[in-house]
């Protein structure tokens, strides 16, 4: 088949739609992690036949597009690819739409993850110069039956959705068991073929709706009259490891490390980072429910937010606010804290904060926390979520510099453990202003999720485990009246909490959850939830514990 001017050329063509494909078939592996030697013959085939129809049409009928298409590929395979290292799922039609202001805030403020492992995208990037240039200005010779091509596409086409058939697992039988055969879907026709499965089986709310699971009906019983102020601070970025982390032989965070023995604590809490990134932290704390692996939970234009114990210390004469030092409408929090019950939510904006590198500085949000607390009504709960701490951790550059950390050579390994300190001594200083202001207040610390640092710097609180991403942060609970206590046995989860506020507040009311109270850690008997697996806490805990040096 004569396709191109001269032979050179050809086998320049035929080369970079070689390695083209294979580029794809690893990404494809990648994001499956699954590395069986016959699912990557099976993608190969399937991306080569594909990859080389495209590549062939454009290269003899519109050579003009070779560019465009080229760089649209690299980039939707980075974005995928990056997503897919920092969240273990998979990214959506509806969900990229739906975040494309977050995300460009993102990428404009510089602000994903490194990952090198992610370098093989650009291994073709020479052979595309290279063929692009020895097309560039010449006439082609344009293929002279693309009957014979378009019948061969679909000859290969059919011949790979037998081989499907007789696996038992063609389009239409995956259809059927959607979502729960998305990985197979992947497998079989690729990331692309997933988002239009996606896109045509969850077109309404409603569908992402029955997805949630909100548990058992517990009985939650007061054990007084005395209903406390109750704090919650969400910290960003903050893993289990960050709070024993140490440089140079001392700790990184020291007064996060000493609550170990000053608090309830739980060093190894099991988190929900998913479709919604750091949104899903207060959306399953506050709703004790798993978050969606699809589509942001918190940004459901219908949803109610039905279970949220906000709603439940409302009615029972709590003044309620959640703070947050990002703009109000990211994530739509200005909409959907309303409907989970708040009674005020300050964002940047309205707490009259200036921006910061991204968002407000901690210290500056505590210190309006402060405030505000003198003003509420007793009793009072209220919600903090910071921001300093975000990826690639240079906030805190702007306003602090310890300079324990100046030899490290790794830039964001340095900021990260930078950022840590004035995490710790920012919070630490918030802390002891609350507990001066009211000695009975409780005060709940969490972190939210991993930073996403490359895993040769730092050993992040993650692990696989029944094929799996979970991740693990830090929980501290200060309740006047209870013992100090170290869980050394048991992981706990964010659908603990809400019960463990109910608790605490001394509410007598019915409430669905798999979590359970932390003012007993003896009791926890229940299995965590994750992605349709139930997770014994002992065996979890014993995992994450052995996996961190």
């Amino acid at each position: 088949m004569n396709i191109m001017m001269d032979t050179m050329t050809i086998w320049v063509f035929v080369l970079f739609i070689l390695i083209n494909s294979v580029k794809i078939t690893l990404f494809n592996q990648y994001v499956l992690d699954n590395w069986k030697p016959e699912n990557v013959i099976y993608k190969f085939l399937h991306t080569i036949t594909v990859m080389g129809s495209v590549y062939i049409l454009l290269g003899n009928y519109f050579p003009n597009l070779l560019i465009p298409f080229y760089i649209l590929q690299l980039a939707y395979l980075g974005i995928y690819a990056s997503y897919y290292s920092f969240y273990h799922y998979y990214l959506q039609i509806l969900e990229g739409l739906r975040l494309f202001r977050e995300s460009f805030d993102v990428f404009s403020r510089n602000s994903t993850p490194k990952n090198s492992r992610l370098l093989f995208l650009g291994i073709d990037i020479p052979f595309f110069i290279i063929m692009f240039l020895r097309l560039h200005g010449r006439d082609t010779s344009r293929i002279n039956d693309v009957q014979t091509l378009i019948l061969t596409c679909l000859l290969s086409v059919l011949l790979l959705e037998s081989y499907n058939l007789f696996k038992g697992r063609s389009l239409i039988k995956l259809l059927n068991t959607y979502p729960e055969s998305e990985k197979t879907v992947i497998e079989n026709y690729g990331t692309l073929a997933n988002a239009g499965v996606n896109l045509i089986k969850f077109h309404q709310y409603e569908e992402f709706m029955k997805a949630y699971d909100y548990g058992n009906v517990q009985s939650i019983k007061s054990k007084g009259y005395r209903r406390p102020n109750i704090l919650i601070i969400q910290l960003e970025s903050v893993d289990s490891h960050a709070v024993e982390h140490t440089h140079d032989g001392k700790l990184v965070m020291p007064y996060m490390n000493a609550l170990k023995n000053n608090a309830i604590c739980f060093p190894y809490t099991l988190n929900y980072h998913k479709a919604g990134g750091t949104s899903d932290a207060e959306f399953s704390i506050l709703n004790s429910v798993e978050p969606l692996g699809n589509f942001p939970s918190i940004m459901i234009p219908s949803y109610e937010f039905k279970n949220s114990f906000v709603k439940i210390l409302g009615e029972a004469g709590y003044e309620t606010a959640v703070y947050h030092g990002n703009h109000g409408d990211y994530y739509h929090r200005d909409k959907a804290f309303a409907k989970m019950g708040f009674g005020k939510f300050f964002d940047l904006e309205n707490m009259g904060i200036n921006e910061v590198g991204w968002g407000a500085p901690d210290h500056e949000v505590f210190d309006f926390v402060l405030e505000n607390m003198k003003k509420q009504t007793q009793p009072s709960f209220n919600y903090v979520i910071t921001m300093t701490n975000h990826c690639r951790f240079t906030n805190a550059r702007k306003y602090h510099n310890d300079p324990r950390f100046d030899d490290i050579r790794h830039t964001d390994y340095r900021n990260y453990l930078n950022s840590l300190s004035y995490v710790d001594k920012a919070t630490k200083a918030f802390v002891e202003s609350v507990q001066q202001q009211d000695k009975d207040a409780c005060i709940i610390m969490v972190g939210d999720h991993t930073p996403g640092l490359d895993k040769k710097v730092y050993q992040e609180s993650s692990l696989k485990s029944e094929g799996r991403h979970l991740e693990f942060v830090p929980l501290f609970l200060l309740a006047p009246g209870h013992h100090a206590y170290l869980e050394s046995e048991k992981a706990a989860s964010f659908l603990d909490i809400a019960p463990t506020v109910l608790q605490l507040a001394n509410i007598d009311t019915l409430y669905n959850t798999y979590g359970q109270g932390l003012l007993t850690p003896e009791d926890l008997k229940e299995k965590i939830p994750y992605r349709d697996f139930m997770f014994d806490r002992k065996t979890i805990y014993g995992e994450i514990n052995k996996s961190i040096p």
